[in-house]
């Protein structure tokens, strides 16, 4: 089950997307939503803005002052949105269980180390939605891939819209894989509530079409239909028939593996799993 969800909150524009993304993901389920806010040092924010260490007298003064202000900023941004969302979407804000089946939130702040408390946060939780990298706050760019690597819990990537629902059709994208059958056990509980499940694979995975129907049938026992599809040829890279398959599918979620040894190591399907996290046009579950 996912009953646990863990935001982060950047206090930036970024934030309504992930917000979005992460309710749509909860309703369903009835899970409770944990956002987190991360705050940084003085020391640590200047540490990751390198024009300030070449800043001379008054003038690293003033490059102080603005990391300061701007990290109250982002925390203030950061909680009034959190509370106009709940208010707004009508979600009661509890920080212990209270047995019902709706969902709730909670609020965390804290500060120094983000990465390892997030990190940590992430250990706790069934499931992080996490938006992608756009230079707005002091996290590093490889934030997605260093959490695959270590959190040990499935992510949804959420796109730049924001979505209604993810019920709707639910693309897996499936390889001869353990990542791509841990991602796929990890989305059980959303598959079975979407509306049309659908098993792809990508010719240069090498997945042959019985292999793709005994997945399907493993799906069955959990109750789940679903459709299998194999496309594509050597001709075209999975990186960009993927998303296209997804997108011809009018899909509302997909499912892949996360593979790679290091942050900047190769992907699932070749490319595609950077590919996914940087630049796909829907939410994407993903799962080392």
């Amino acid at each position: 089950m996912i009953k646990t969800i863990l935001v982060p909150v950047s206090g930036t524009h970024t934030d309504a997307s992930v917000f979005a993304t992460a309710l749509a993901l909860a309703r369903p389920l009835g899970a409770h939503l944990e956002f987190l806010h991360l705050r940084f040092t003085l020391s640590e924010a200047a540490a990751r803005s390198p024009h300030v260490s070449f800043c001379p007298g008054a003038a690293l003064t003033n490059a102080l002052d603005f990391l300061s202000e701007r990290d109250k900023t982002l925390s203030a941004n950061g909680k009034r949105r959190f509370q106009e969302f709940c208010q707004a979407s009508e979600i009661s804000i509890h920080s212990a269980p209270t047995g019902a089946e709706q969902v709730s939130a909670s609020w965390a702040e804290e500060a120094d180390f983000p990465e390892k408390r997030l990190s940590g946060h992430a250990r706790h939780s069934d499931l992080v939605v996490v938006g992608r990298a756009h230079n707005n706050d002091l996290m590093p760019n490889n934030l997605i891939e260093m959490l695959l690597l270590d959190c040990g819990c499935p992510i949804v990537i959420a796109a730049d819209s924001s979505p209604a629902s993810l019920g709707g059709t639910i693309v897996a994208g499936w390889k001869e894989s353990s990542e791509a059958a841990r991602a796929l056990a990890a989305a059980i509980p959303l598959l079975k509530r979407a509306r049309r499940v659908i098993l792809v694979n990508i010719a240069e995975g090498g997945a042959k079409p019985d292999t793709l129907e005994a997945v399907a049938t493993r799906l069955a026992w959990h109750g789940i239909v679903a459709d299998t599809r194999q496309v594509g040829d050597s001709s075209k890279p999975a990186v960009a028939l993927l998303p296209q398959v997804a997108a011809e599918l009018q899909a509302a979620l997909l499912v892949v593996g996360g593979f790679g040894h290091g942050p900047l190591r190769e992907s699932v399907f070749g490319g595609v799993t950077r590919a996914l996290i940087e630049h796909a046009e829907l939410p994407v579950f993903m799962m080392h």
